[in-house]
């Protein structure tokens, strides 16, 4: 099935065929979502509560035909197929190899494959079950569901803004490459080191009749030559490994191996100016925070470069030693290798994020950047935090904030502690905290929370300086240059917000909206 995928030109009337039978039926992603009552495809594999499917009274169509063979995978008795399915189309899906007679039952079709309508195209991948509905045992190579909830989350984080050139590593069904050119890049590749994933991949290229996508086989950048790119993303194998396991989830003994490889390539492949997103799990060891050991990646030309991860969930070396062995159906034993794996690497915690790398194309400071995910975070969260950091990496920084008029954010709060102190209560500690645009909670000096209520949005940052030095709580001998940082500081977090660099509006979802 998979090498008649690649035989170049051939089967082009197959492809037209199933792509306007799969329109016709309106096999998309809202109708499949109404007819099994999900909230997103995602949701399919999530395992979550889903709202009440859409109630129909009339029997089954042509929809329902396409989701019960390529969605649910099911075997479906041959003459229901046929009422519902024209023998051209279904002549055309046998010859792609994606309608296939069960051998168990001759008068059966089941689907080798899962076909599925994601981010406006048809994507084919491996399935997620047998076609009996026993739990399917992944092959080596196995190509990973671009509808999977890790894979939703990854395409949510990419921004959708155009480029020339976008690279995909470790593609598996292609899904961001094909993606992009449909929607905003003028070419982009897709790269898999394995063959059946860049024959997954081809196969989808084919199917969605997208000319400006080229797939290639190859370790990350092998194939590409001297090419250079404005836009490179990557969800890379990223699951530590006692042993060499399935390739699309073996990350090496550590989990970095392949995700380390991919940033060593940025300083040769990617453009001034280009930006690297990455969904990965970053291992923190002891005293080496993930986001600096990042930036030693890059080498000798790591100044070039801005460094940002926002983070989205941990878990502790015990807590990812349990979940491995009881995801492998492992023993104590398995428990304590994997315990003892980790402790001899000195890893502290396991964080799976969003890593994100921009060469710049100006000359000033890179920086360094961590966040954690908050309430609503998504690209345009991100982006919005590139456009200020790198604002205040610029020489005009320092003057823009003391001219500004901050304003303290609705979203932020301030928490203090008090304590009975000779006889009276005393503030001990002062914690400000935030959930948009990030998660941000950090305690501070008592002058900061004074700072912060008297941000008005009408008060400059230099009549601030003046201010908190007449009532004296600014600390004695601060530097414009070092208030200023703190006010840069306090925006970057979400606490303070100023006129132009304003973070994208968030409305909390209400109980109803979760109930839909």
């Amino acid at each position: 099935m998979l090498d008649r995928w690649q035989q170049s030109g051939s089967f082009l009337r197959e492809y037209s065929v199933v792509r306007e039978f799969l329109r016709q039926a309106e096999y998309s992603e809202q109708a499949v979502c109404d007819r099994l009552g999900l909230r997103g495809l995602h949701d399919y594999l999530s395992g979550g509560q889903r709202p009440a499917p859409s109630a129909r009274t009339e029997g089954p169509d042509a929809l329902d035909i396409l989701i019960r063979v390529f969605f649910e995978g099911y075997c479906l008795d041959r003459h229901l197929v046929e009422r519902f399915v024209p023998s051209a189309v279904s002549e055309s899906m046998e010859a792609l190899g994606i309608l296939c007679v069960s051998s168990a039952d001759a008068g059966q079709f089941y689907s080798p494959v899962a076909l599925y309508p994601l981010c406006g195209l048809y994507i084919a991948s491996d399935r997620w079950k047998n076609p009996d509905g026993s739990t399917l045992s992944p092959m080596q190579d196995y190509v990973f569901p671009a509808m999977h909830p890790l894979t939703y989350g990854f395409l949510e984080s990419l921004p959708q803004s155009p480029c020339d050139r976008f690279l995909e590593l470790c593609s598996g069904t292609a899904i961001a490459a094909l993606s992009a050119s449909a929607r905003f890049a003028r070419h982009s590749w897709a790269v898999d080191i394995t063959r059946r994933s860049t024959q997954f991949g081809e196969f989808n290229r084919r199917l969605n009749q997208l000319s400006n996508v080229t797939v290639l086989q190859g370790n990350l950048y092998e194939p590409l030559g001297d090419a250079r790119f404005d836009r490179i993303v990557a969800h890379p194998p990223y699951v530590p490994a006692l042993e060499p396991g399935a390739i699309y989830a073996d990350g090496g003994e550590d989990g970095e191996s392949i995700t380390r490889a991919v940033v060593q390539g940025l300083p040769r492949f990617l453009e001034p100016d280009g930006r690297f997103y990455c969904a990965t799990m970053g291992v923190e060891r002891v005293d080496e925070p993930y986001e600096q050991r990042v930036r030693q990646w890059l080498g000798a030309e790591q100044a070039d470069f801005d460094v940002l991860f926002i983070a989205e969930r941990s878990q502790t070396p015990a807590q990812f030693a349990y979940r491995a062995t009881r995801n492998s159906k492992g023993d104590w034993e398995k428990m304590r290798q994997w315990r003892t794996h980790l402790g001899n690497l000195k890893i502290r915690s396991l964080v799976n994020g969003m890593l994100v790398i921009q060469r710049k194309g100006a000359a000033r400071s890179g920086f360094t950047v961590r966040r954690q995910k908050g309430e609503g975070s998504r690209a345009a969260e991100a982006e919005w935090l590139w456009s200020w950091e790198t604002m205040l990496a610029g020489a005009s920084g320092v003057d823009l904030l003391l001219r500004s008029r901050p304003l303290a954010s609705p979203n932020f709060e301030l928490h203090v502690v008090y304590a009975r102190r000779n006889g009276a209560l005393t503030p001990l500690k002062h914690k400000l905290k935030a959930a948009h645009p990030f998660a941000v909670e950090y305690e501070c000096e008592a002058w900061m929370a004074t700072l912060v209520a008297r941000c008005d949005g009408k008060t400059t940052g230099l009549e601030l300086v003046e201010e908190g030095t007449r009532d004296q709580w600014i600390p004695p001998g601060m530097a414009n240059e070092q208030f200023a940082a703190a006010i840069g500081g306090l925006v970057s977090g979400g606490i303070l917000e100023i006129e132009g660099f304003e973070p994208p509006q968030y409305e909390r979802p209400t109980a109803d909206v979760f109930r839909l």
